[in-house]
Parts: C-alpha cells; structure tokens; sequence
C-alpha cells in the first residue's frame, strides 16, 4: 500500500480513560473532541481483560488474543524462575503492527506501553514507559529515535510527581503535549498508513489522585476541579489538535483505552490472609520470632497506633504529624519486602494485584508440592477462604467469584499465568501482596484483620474503557454494546481490507458498520499468522529491572 501524508487508520490510545467518567464528562461539555467523534460515529464501553493489567490488556488489543495465547499475563512473570524478560519479549503471538508491515502498508506506533523491546516495522516502533530509559533502543529505527529527540529532546518515561497530591500541573501537560510533539516529528519525517499513539497521563494522574477525587463507586462525586478532570480535559484538548493535523474526512479514526479507572477505599491483604491460613510459609529463619524480627514487629506496632491515633486527633496536629508517621511506618515495615516465600512450604500464593493467585504445582513450579490429585483440594480451600472475607464495616462479603484458569485463558501458555483469579464484590477493594511496597499499606504482622480501610484511598483499574470508531465505515450516533479488547484488532484489520486470522479470540464489530458497506466488503477470515522470533530478546540489567519496578510501585502494580 502506497503510503500517504496523513495516516488512512489513526488509533488514538488514551491508557485509563474509564467509561462512566468519560461519557459523564462528555455529557457536561467537558470533552468536546472526544464527543465529536463519538456522536459522529460508533462508541460505548469495551471491556478489558480480567484482571485489567496494563501489560496483558495492551496485548490483547494489539494482537486480538487472550493471554493463554500471547503469553503476557502481568508486567514480571508468574514463573519462579527465568530471565528478567521485558514483557514485550514474553510476547509469543504477532501484534497487528507487525502483521500489517509484513502486508505492505507503513505502520508506525508512538508511546504504547509493552513494546520495548520496539519491533522492526515498516516505519517505526517507539516504545512506552516500559521501557528501561530515553536512550537509543527505545526506537526502532534508530533515526525515528534521533527526529524524535530532536524534536522534544530527553523525557521523563515516568513523572511520579504527576501523582503527588495537588499534582504537577507542569509536569501533566508537559506528557500531554508530547504525543501530539512525537507525532508530528515522526509522521513529517516517517509517513504512516496505519499510526498508533498514546496518551498515558489520565492513567497516572488517576492512581494517585481518583481516591481523593471521587468516592468509591459514585462517579457524580467527582471533584470537576480536580486533576483527573483536568487530564480528561488536557487530553481531549490534544486529540482535537491531532485530528486536525493528521485526518481527512476519508481516515478512520479509533479511540480506546486498555482499562478504566476506580476509587478504593478498601485494601485486602491477600498475603497476610494466605499466610495467616498455612497456604503460604515464609523462610524459616524469617518465621521465629528473632529479637531483631519481634523489635521491628513491636515498634511497627507502636508507630501504627500512632497513626492511628492520629486519626482521632485535632485535623490540624493531623496536618502536622501525618506525614511523620507514615515516614516512621515505612521505615519500620521496611523488612516486609525481604521476606522470602518458602516455596517448599507454600501450597498457594497472591501474585501482584487483583487477587492473582498462583499455585505451587509438583511438575509445573520448580519446588512444586502440590501433586494432580491434590489440586482440586487446594483450589477448594482457596475458594472457601476468599469467599469468606467480609469488610469489617458492613459485614459483606469482599469477594463475588473465584475463577479458575480455564474459565479465563485457552492456549499453549495459560499456564504461565494465574491459575485463580478472586473477583471482588465491587471496584472498591484493592487487591494486593502485602510485600508491594505500597504506600498506605498496614503492615502484615500488627493488621489484625485481612481487609482494613485504605488511607488514603487510592486509583485502581476499573474493567470498563472506551471505544471510539470514527469514518466512512461506520455508523453514525451507534451505541457499541458488548465490545472487547480482543476486538480491536480484527475490527482494524476489516478497515483495511485485510482478513482476519482464524485463531483471533475477538471479532470484527460489524454492527458499527453502515449497512452498505458490511454487504460490499463481508468479513473474510485467513490463515493464522505466524508466531514471532523472541530468540535474542534483550534482558533487563539488574539496573534497569530495578527502576522499572520503582515505576511500577508507584502506579500500585508491584
């Protein structure tokens, strides 16, 4: 295909943009470019992957496949052993950006999460924040890297001041403003049939602000002069300047987003409640009761009643000794984080967040203890376990469901991933090892119940995002129902006249295509792709792992 000027396909990524926040904003006039598009074409909630992880819900949309599949269930891998593999590397289907070079149309990507390391496409490839620094290898190739850092110079991948309370509003449009910068620096020089890029700011500034912005479950609450509001508003502002440098009224133009966002008030301390039942064992050494180990216990204890206290104090000796408190409650929680699981012990464990659970299986894991005839014994000790949880304050039960491995993934790899996964009751209860590094965390030894109040509340990932279809396809003022992530890709290979592989888990969305049109030019179905070469991935350095997890800590996901 013969490349053009402007892109014939432009997909506008905006990472956390939620459903119910945005069709609330759009309705009070708030987002008037995102509004435009979607009263002028198809739009509606998509559903993300469960759990709705950023790593297995961007490959999802970028391949059309469940992570049984494509193999990426979570930014680390499940598995107790094996390279520190960025997560694009542990990527075993084909994106449809390489699937397309491989056709002959130019495609290019900007500031999409899990694509370092960056693919060899037609055009270019620049990754996300995944990746390990703003160096060369962020961009493939080398000269896409070189026009855009000519263009906006060296960038932070990750602002964690973005997330401090009353923000950066610098900082915030300065990430707002640089996918409409890359764009034009990468598109003047590499033009594109098909170009991807996304927003990342409504994502970050949510994990650290929603809480305090919005009460759980209650979207009318949100505060319209907050910061969420104002990413919303930042970012629609810029998808506005992208569709009038680099449309026509002949492109195609998608909005969707991976996940949504949602308050929690609520934390569930998988880890404490596995440990505290004998499904999980720490090293021995680490479970006596050490002079050091029952020191640090005691003075945690001491400082958490402190805080605590404080709780009940005068609002103004709160402000002033608030922060001390949860300086000296760090300090002292500090050795949680090297506690080590004893896997020759362990029978079942909390993985992340969104109570991914991961058992210890003889023949699988590498200290496997759980034996086939036992399995099915342990996976009905964890149902009941869960199932039992009930929120201190109203006696209700915390979680709805517990699934199982082969209620989620079917394909070679689903293995590689949880083997159970708890649904909570409602979006407010965040779910989550006790040894994440989190902030507002209790600690393990003195939380006397499983599930306490989270303060303060923090963003989490809601399963609702967005979808957007704009162009000569589709219908206009269509209300999408029961769309998925899986379908982005199908539907954006139907756009280009190109057939749909027949292992593909999505579909085409072909209710949002005019009439006239989904009789000329029906769905065809083809042969699968061919799976990717990952030999030769590169590894992160101890370094490298180390300021990507510090990354992922501070969104909440490790």
């Amino acid at each position: 295909m013969q490349s053009q000027s402007k892109p014939s396909v432009l997909i506008i990524g905006i990472d956390g943009a939620d459903y119910l926040i945005t069709r609330l904003l759009m309705a009070e006039g708030r987002l008037p470019n995102l509004k435009a598009l979607a009263d002028e074409g198809a739009w509606g909630a998509v559903r993300s992957t469960i759990p709705p992880i950023t790593p297995c819900a961007w490959t999802t949309l970028m391949t059309g496949k469940n992570a049984g599949k494509h193999g990426v269930f979570d930014f680390m891998p499940m598995t107790q052993e094996g390279p520190p593999l960025p997560a694009a590397a542990r990527r075993r289907s084909m994106t449809v950006w390489r699937a397309l070079s491989d056709r002959g149309f130019q495609v290019g990507t900007f500031n999409l999460p899990v694509t370092y390391p960056p693919e060899p496409l037609s055009a270019f490839q620049i990754a996300g924040f995944d990746s390990p620094a703003f160096r060369e290898d962020l961009g493939n190739p080398e000269e896409a890297f070189a026009a855009l850092q000519d263009a906006v110079g060296p960038y932070e991948l990750f602002p964690t001041s973005i997330q401090q309370p009353g923000g950066d509003a610098e900082a915030l449009a300065r990430h707002a403003d640089l996918p409409v910068a890359g764009t034009q620096a990468l598109l003047s020089r590499f033009p594109c049939d098909v170009y991807m890029v996304s927003f990342q700011v409504v994502d970050w500034v949510q994990h650290g602000a929603l809480g305090r912005e919005m009460k759980p479950m209650d979207v009318d609450s949100l505060d319209r002069k907050g910061s969420v509001v104002e990413a919303y508003r930042l970012v629609d502002q810029r998808v506005g300047q992208l569709r009038e440098r680099w449309t026509t009224e002949d492109t195609t133009v998608i909005a969707v987003s991976d996940h949504g966002g949602a308050a929690a008030d609520r934390l569930v301390n998988l880890e404490k409640l596995f440990a505290d039942h004998g499904l999980m064992r720490y090293a021995a050494a680490q479970e006596g009761a050490g002079a050091e180990v029952q020191g640090q216990r005691s003075r945690a204890a001491r400082a958490l009643r402190w805080w605590l206290g404080l709780k009940r104090a005068a609002p103004w000796m709160a402000r002033l000794l608030g922060g001390a408190a949860r300086r000296v409650r760090g300090r002292l929680a500090g050795y949680q984080g090297k506690l080590k699981i004893d896997w020759s012990r362990t029978r079942a464990a909390p993985w992340g967040e969104y109570a991914q659970i991961r058992l210890n299986l003889a023949g699988r894991d590498a200290e496997g203890v759980v034996g086939p005839d036992e399995r099915e014994a342990v996976e009905g000790e964890v149902r009941g376990l869960l199932l039992s949880v009930k929120d201190p304050a109203d006696g209700s039960a915390v979680f709805a469901d517990l699934l199982r491995q082969e209620d989620l993934y079917q394909g070679p790899f689903a293995g590689e991933g949880p083997d159970l996964i708890g649904v909570p009751r409602t979006e407010r209860y965040m779910t989550i090892s006790a040894r994440a590094g989190f902030g507002a965390l209790p600690l393990l030894d003195v939380q006397p119940e499983p599930v306490v109040v989270l303060d303060p509340p923090w963003g989490v990932h809601s399963p609702l995002g967005i979808l957007i279809m704009n162009g000569p396809l589709f219908q206009s003022g269509k209300a999408l129902q029961g769309a998925t992530l899986a379908d982005v890709t199908p539907t954006l290979l139907y756009c280009v006249g190109e057939a749909v592989p027949s292992d593909l888990d999505g579909r085409v969305l072909v209710e949002a295509v005019r009439a006239e049109k989904a009789v000329s030019r029906p769905v065809r179905v083809g042969e699968p792709w061919p799976s990717p070469d990952t030999s030769g991935a590169p590894e992160y350095t101890r370094e490298e792992q180390a300021e990507v997890e510090e990354r992922l800590r501070a969104l909440g996901y490790l």
